[in-house]
C-alpha cells in the first residue's frame, strides 16, 4: 500500500522534469554536443561559428555482401602512396568524405561536422540527424556545389593533380585523365617533397631516316629518364622537373640525339583568392628532319636551345577568375656542317619572342566555365636573312571558349575559337591572319574509354629566301580503350596544314598511330607503337612517307 501511495508523487515529479526539459531544450543529443565541444582542438572558422559537434548513433555492421557491380571504382591517384596512411577511426565515429582543400592556402572549407586532429591528420566526423528532430544549421549556408566552385582544386590527394600550369592550353592534367593508368603514380616522400622518378627505354625502327623521297631504313635505340618533384605544403608550392633523351641509330650515327630539359615552377599564395605563378626553363633539343623549316643540306639535325621565363597573376572574385600572364622565350639555333663541307651558322633563325595575355572566366560550377582571352606578341630576330628582308613581326589573338576544369573525372580541359593575326614589320612581306581554333580537351565517357582532342592555330615565320609568314593549323584525336584493367589500346590521328603567304606553297602532314600499353605491375609498363606519317607538299619532289615502330618498357621505381 505504501508503494502505491508513492506513485502520484513520482508521476508529478516526472511531469515537472519533462516540462523543464522542454523549456530548457535539454536532451541527450545536447549533452553529446557539449562533450564533443570540450574535445575541440581545431581552429574555428572566422566567417561563422563552428556548428556543435554531434556524435553519431552506433550502427550495426552490415550482414549482406555488396554486389561488386554496384561498387564505384576509385579514380587513379586518389588516396595513393604520396601521403601517410590515414589514422584509425575513433570508436563509435563514422569517417566522412575526404576533406575539401583549397590550393591557395591549404585550409579546409567550413561545413557541418567535427574534425579531430590526430598526428597531423584530419579525421572528419559526419553528423547524423538529432533524435529530437531539430535541424542543424551549418556554419557555411552555401550549397556544396557553390562552396566547391571556389576551391582549386576541390579535393583529392593526388600530388600530380596539383601541378602548376600557367597556360591552360598546355595543361598536362588533361592527358592524365585520358591515360587510363590503373595504378596511382609511384611516389617517394622526402620530407615535404614528393618525388616521381621514371625511366623508359625502347628499341624500334624507321623506314625513312632523313624524311626524304629517297627513303633509308635504320634501327633506333633510346633511353628517356624523367624526374619530377613537387612540394606538399599547405600554402605556396614548388615543382621541379628534369627530362632527358639519348638515342642511337644502328647505321646513321649523325642522327643520334642528345637532348634534355630542366624546368622549375613556383606558386606564391598571396591570399585565399590570389596567387602568383612563375616558370623558368632551359632545354636543348634537335630539330627533327620532318620540320618544315629544317635545311635539307644539313649533315645532321640542328641542335637548338630554348630559354623561357613566364609569370602569371591569378585573382578570384566570387565566381569570376582573372589571369594576367606574360612570357619571354629565346631560341638559339646552333651551327652545323653541310654535305659540301661548309657551315650553316643559323644565326638568322635566332629570335626572342614576348607574349602578354589577359583571361577572364566565369565559373558556373567547378567543372564548367566560360572564358575570354586576348593576347599580344612580338618576335624579334637577331640577324637579317640572306635575302636582306627582316622577319620581325607583331601579332594578336582573341578567343572565347568553354573550360571544363582540371580535376573532373568526365571532362577536363578547354576548347576555344577566335581570330588572330601576325603583321610583318617589313612592307615586303605579306601578313598572316585568319580564324583560330585551340583545344586541349579530355573526355572519359566510360571508365574503360577515353578521348583526347588537340587543336592549335598559329602563325609561323620562315627565314628561307622568298618565304615569309605562314598560317598553320593542326588537330589531333586519340582514342584509348582498356580491354582489360592492365591492357590499354591506343589509336590516334594527327593532321597539320601550313599555308605560306605570298607564295604558292602549301604543305600537309598526316600521322596515324596504333599502339598499346600493358601494365605488368604498379612500377612496370610495356609499350608498343606503330605510326605512319606522310607529307604532301605543293613543292616538287617534296612528298614523303615514313613508317615507324617502337617497343619499350617504362619503369617507375
Amino acid at each position: 500500500m505504501a508503494r502505491l501511495q508513492a506513485i502520484p508523487p513520482f508521476l508529478i515529479g516526472f511531469g515537472l522534469a519533462t516540462l523543464a526539459g522542454m523549456v530548457l531544450r535539454a536532451s541527450p543529443v545536447m549533452a553529446q554536443q557539449a562533450a564533443w565541444t570540450d574535445l575541440s582542438i581545431t581552429r574555428p572558422s572566422s566567417a561563422s561559428p563552428r556548428p556543435p559537434r554531434i556524435a553519431p548513433k552506433p550502427e550495426a555492421a552490415p550482414t549482406t555482401t555488396a554486389d561488386p557491380s554496384t561498387l564505384t571504382p576509385i579514380p587513379a591517384g586518389v588516396g595513393d602512396a604520396t601521403r601517410p596512411p590515414a589514422p584509425l577511426p575513433v570508436l563509435g565515429l563514422r569517417p566522412a568524405a575526404p576533406i575539401e582543400r583549397d590550393q591557395t592556402d591549404g585550409e579546409t572549407e567550413p561545413g557541418v561536422g567535427a574534425d579531430l586532429a590526430i598526428d597531423a591528420h584530419m579525421l572528419v566526423v559526419e553528423p547524423v540527424d538529432p533524435s529530437d528532430g531539430r535541424e542543424v544549421i551549418p556554419g557555411d549556408p552555401r550549397l556544396p556545389e557553390d562552396r566547391a566552385a571556389f576551391l582549386s582544386p576541390p579535393a583529392g590527394y593526388d600530388a600530380l593533380a596539383f601541378q602548376i600550369e600557367l597556360d591552360p592550353t598546355t595543361d598536362a592534367r588533361t592527358r592524365r585523365l585520358t591515360s587510363l593508368d590503373p595504378y596511382a603514380p609511384v611516389a617517394h616522400r622526402a620530407g615535404s617533397w614528393v618525388v616521381f622518378p621514371t625511366l623508359e627505354a625502347g628499341i624500334g625502327g624507321t623506314t625513312n631516316v632523313y624524311r626524304t623521297s629517297n627513303a633509308k631504313p635504320d634501327l633506333i635505340f633510346d633511353v628517356r629518364p624523367t624526374l619530377l618533384a613537387v612540394t606538399d605544403w599547405q600554402s605556396h608550392a614548388l615543382q621541379f622537373k628534369a627530362t632527358g633523351l639519348a638515342s642511337a641509330y644502328g647505321s646513321f650515327a649523325t642522327e643520334n640525339e642528345r637532348s634534355y630539359a630542366f624546368e622549375a615552377r613556383g606558386r606564391l599564395d598571396i591570399s585565399r583568392r590570389a596567387n602568383i605563378e612563375v616558370l623558368a626553363s632551359h632545354s636543348l633539343d634537335q630539330e627533327p628532319r620532318s620540320s618544315l623549316f629544317a635545311p635539307t643540306d644539313a649533315r645532321s639535325p640542328i641542335p637548338y636551345a630554348t630559354d623561357k621565363i613566364a609569370i602569371a597573376y591569378n585573382q578570384r572574385i566570387n565566381r569570376l577568375s582573372l589571369q594576367l600572364r606574360g612570357a619571354v622565350t629565346d631560341y638559339d639555333y646552333h651551327p652545323v656542317s653541310t654535305y659540301d663541307g661548309t657551315t650553316l651558322s643559323n644565326a638568322e633563325r635566332d629570335l626572342s619572342s614576348r607574349e602578354l595575355a589577359i583571361r577572364a572566366a566565369w565559373n558556373f560550377t567547378p567543372a564548367l566555365a566560360v572564358f575570354g582571352e586576348t593576347a599580344f606578341n612580338s618576335q624579334l630576330y637577331r640577324a637579317t636573312p640572306a635575302d636582306g628582308t627582316s622577319r620581325d613581326s607583331t601579332g594578336g589573338r582573341i578567343k572565347a571558349g568553354i573550360s571544363f576544369g582540371s580535376l573532373s573525372q568526365i571532362w577536363r580541359g578547354e576548347i576555344a575559337a577566335g581570330y588572330g593575326h601576325q603583321d610583318a614589320r617589313h612592307t615586303g612581306l605579306q601578313n598572316a591572319e585568319g580564324l583560330i581554333l585551340d583545344a586541349n580537351l579530355g573526355w572519359r565517357p566510360t571508365l574503360l574509354t577515353s578521348v583526347l582532342l588537340k587543336a592549335r592555330s598559329d602563325f609561323l615565320t620562315s627565314t628561307e629566301p622568298g618565304q615569309g609568314m605562314a598560317t598553320q593549323r593542326l588537330g589531333g584525336i586519340e582514342l584509348r580503350h582498356a580491354f582489360q584493367r592492365q591492357l590499354v589500346g591506343i589509336a590516334g590521328l594527327d593532321y597539320q596544314v601550313t599555308n605560306f603567304q605570298g607564295v604558292t606553297l602549301v604543305e600537309r602532314a598526316t600521322t596515324a598511330e596504333l599502339g598499346f600499353e600493358y601494365y605488368v605491375s604498379k612500377s612496370t609498363t610495356l609499350l608498343g607503337r606503330y605510326s605512319h606519317a606522310s607529307l604532301d607538299s605543293s613543292a616538287a619532289d617534296a612528298n614523303t612517307t615514313t613508317d615507324s615502330v617502337r617497343f619499350g618498357v617504362r619503369y617507375r621505381p
